[in-house]
């Protein structure tokens, strides 16, 4: 039957705008035979005003030019104005649900994002891409999702953050896509990736599960013919959370920690490389064989509640995981998962953040945080290697009604590269607002 027939026209007065400014917002599609269908989303704009200064040309005595994660604020001793989407994209979101039947929940769901960042002319060149396509049956086995959606490993540290309505990091007016919020300066980016993950049944006493297999990416090296790129196993991704009551005190409590596994091999161009070049580093003895690359992370936090108040504290390790944790970020960046000679970075961080929320619809926020690089044999003699990426952050923001919210914003980050002459800071500040549905 046709979903136009399963959607009858003697449903449409039952349409109802769930308001407010959680995951729940949607305008919701009943029929008769008991078929959904949802609609939910957010909007949003900033004009934002950015500067940099004390940016090195020098590093170790070798002229460079520096770059941030992945473009990650302006570059130089530049200065802009620039109106942007911020870390969120504008979204629109579709879930279709199926009567339920046999104690089943069948569902599915798209999401389309897009922004209004970057280009110089009126056909401009902001992106529009699927983040979400991906289909779900629940239980009392809990809930299997296939298809593309929000990753597991670091989720519960992005959705955490203020700074998800805000802009943060990138805020630049050549950025062509959305800006990075705290993306590589506090937590490692989860990404949406196609996906067999399944979220367990409440485990009681607090406790809840979710694992899953991903996607694998390529493993990128500073120098490419050094990288990883033949994924024969998928990468693997699981969380353990817990909520309740700190000690009956009446302070809520949320623990999580999450972990990420992949193992990718090298095609045989890139374990023959590896190994010829690390066989010149030795003493006259071949080096072993280099066929393969683990990477690995475990991402850990708690979220404390109190009446107004609420504080978060995350961190995480990794290897092969780059300092942003996409691992194929551009080769104009030494923060790969590799170095330039194929060896394994270990990168780490962390974020701090409280909020307190005044009442009335009116809130107010700062966080702390940064991710840092161990560098490597090879990174002790090489120009432009990231060292570490900071940021300082003050939020304001209010509710106007619970469709509509006003945010302004400020603060810096700074940027370091080893053997670097100069740091580099980068300061922020703007106004923008957001609409839900």
């Amino acid at each position: 039957m046709k979903i136009s027939k399963k959607i009858a026209i003697a449903a449409i007065p039952a349409v109802m705008a769930l308001a407010s400014t959680n995951v729940d917002s949607k305008i919701l599609l009943m029929s008769q035979e008991g078929w959904e269908v949802s609609f939910d989303g957010a909007a949003n704009a900033f004009i934002m005003k950015n500067s940099a200064s004390d940016a090195p040309s020098t590093s170790g005595g070798a002229a460079f030019t520096p770059d941030a994660p992945a473009g990650a604020g302006v570059i130089g001793s530049n200065d802009d104005t620039s109106i942007v989407t911020g870390l969120l994209p504008n979204v629109w979101g579709m879930t279709l649900k199926a009567p339920t039947a046999n104690g089943l929940d069948v569902s599915a769901r798209l999401g389309l994002y897009t922004h209004m960042n970057g280009g110089q002319n009126s056909l401009g060149n902001g992106e529009i891409n699927i983040r979400e396509t991906s289909g779900s049956v629940a239980g009392s086995f809990g809930t299997v999702l296939v298809g593309r959606s929000l990753g597991i490993h670091q989720s519960n540290a992005i959705l955490s953050d203020m700074l998800l309505f805000g802009v943060g990091a990138a805020a630049s007016a050549g950025n062509s896509n959305t800006t990075l919020g705290r993306i590589g300066l506090g937590y490692l980016y989860t990404d949406f990736k196609p996906q067999i993950s399944w979220t367990l049944p409440a485990l009681g006493n607090g406790f809840g599960a979710k694992i899953g297999v991903f996607d694998p990416d390529d493993v990128t090296a500073d120098t490419a013919a050094f990288s990883a790129t033949d994924k024969s196993s998928p990468r693997v991704e699981a969380q353990i959370t817990w909520n309740g009551d700190l000690l009956g005190t009446g302070v809520g409590m949320n623990l999580w920690v999450d972990g990420t596994y992949q193992n990718t091999e090298r095609t045989a161009a890139q374990a023959t490389a590896v190994q010829g070049n690390r066989s010149h580093l030795g003493n006259g003895t071949a080096a072993s064989p280099e066929t393969d690359v683990d990477s690995a992370g475990v991402g850990f936090g708690t979220k404390l509640t109190y009446e107004g108040f609420s504080l978060v504290a995350t961190g995480f390790y990794g290897t092969a995981q780059g300092i942003r944790g996409q691992k194929t970020q551009g080769a104009s960046t030494a923060t790969h998962a590799l170095d330039d000679v194929g060896k394994e970075r270990k990168s780490y961080g962390g974020y701090i953040q409280g909020t307190f929320d005044f009442g009335q619809g009116t809130s107010v926020g700062y966080s702390y945080g940064g991710n840092y690089l161990k560098k490597t044999g090879s990174d002790m003699n090489t120009t432009g290697v990231m060292n570490y990426h900071i940021m300082h952050s003050g939020m304001i923001w209010h509710n106007v009604t619970d469709n509509f919210r006003l945010v302004a914003e400020g603060g810096y980050t700074e940027k370091a590269w080893y053997l670097a002459d100069d740091d580099q800071e980068d300061s922020f500040g703007g106004v923008g607002a957001f609409f839900f549905w």
